[in-house]
């Protein structure tokens, strides 16, 4: 099984629309809710009174209630795809997994009463989309940080108790290499690792302290490494760059390494 995250949208009826709609070829066939956060959502699919806007509403409630402090890209999407040898799976069994997944991510917590609102959607035999709303009921943001890995886990255990087809997973930590340069630099000044080596292990460490973002950036300021945030101009974080205080370029300016250039699973997504 694979999960595709795709980058957080702003219009919740826009996703709605391509889910319940015919599909880029007319793929999407049958398409219903197989669960959702209470098992009462609307389901234009299956009940003819049921519409798009009444669904968008209900999922976009604590959006709305929360008003400017809700994150402006507040739409999490998630799809979850079987390999094609994979027997057909039932309408029951894509809801356990929709909320494993949920649960995993950290967007609907099992047992959580204020937990994001979400919908299971199936169009097709062989995948579901979930969407959720990224506001809690006590009108904080979910802690769904790292959600593709954590996802990603959770489909392994979901393979192997399924019977489903154990996808190959490369190493997704596989850490880029120092090139010559950064090693005769590291040779140079004395240091027994470059300062690829360095940043790569103090992010890991903190990554592994950190139960937020901020408190990742924040570790990562006192543990002596400069930290630079990325934006996007809706002022969320695009991403990040780190650098070793006193590592420096020809110009006298720090040497920065973005997280994915540092390793894989420690890119800001």
């Amino acid at each position: 099984m694979i999960a595709n995250i795709v980058k957080p949208g702003r219009k919740t009826r826009g996703v709605l629309n391509y889910l319940y709609g015919p599909g880029r070829a007319n793929e999407h066939a049958d398409t219903h809710l197989v669960a959702s956060f209470d098992g009462f959502a609307p389901d234009p699919g299956r009940d003819p009174d049921a519409t798009l806007a009444q669904l968008a509403a209900v999922l976009d409630l604590r959006v709305m209630q929360a008003g400017e402090r809700a994150p402006k890209e507040h739409v999490w999407h998630c799809s979850i795809r079987a390999a094609p040898e994979d027997r057909p799976l039932s309408d029951e069994e894509w809801a356990t997994i929709a909320r494993r997944v949920l649960n995993a991510t950290g967007i609907a917590p099992a047992g959580d009463p204020d937990a994001c609102r979400w919908i299971a959607v199936r169009h097709a035999n062989d995948h579901i989309h979930i969407v959720a709303t990224k506001v809690r009921g006590d009108l904080r943001p979910p802690r769904n940080w790292n959600d593709y890995l954590h996802a990603d886990n959770e489909l392994v255990a979901i393979e192997k108790e399924y019977g489903l087809r154990q996808v190959p997973r490369g190493d997704r930590t596989a850490a880029k290499q120092s090139t010559r340069a950064e090693q005769e630099k590291a040779h140079r000044t004395g240091r027994p690792q470059t300062a690829r080596e360095r940043l790569r292990i103090t992010a890991r460490t903190a990554l592994a302290a950190a139960t937020t973002p901020q408190e990742f950036f924040t570790i990562l300021g006192v543990s002596g490494v400069l930290v630079e945030i990325q934006r996007f101009p809706s002022g969320d974080i695009r991403g990040y760059k780190i650098a070793l205080a006193g590592d420096t370029n020809k110009d006298g300016q720090p040497v920065w390494f973005a997280g994915s250039t540092l390793a894989p699973d420690l890119s800001y997504p």
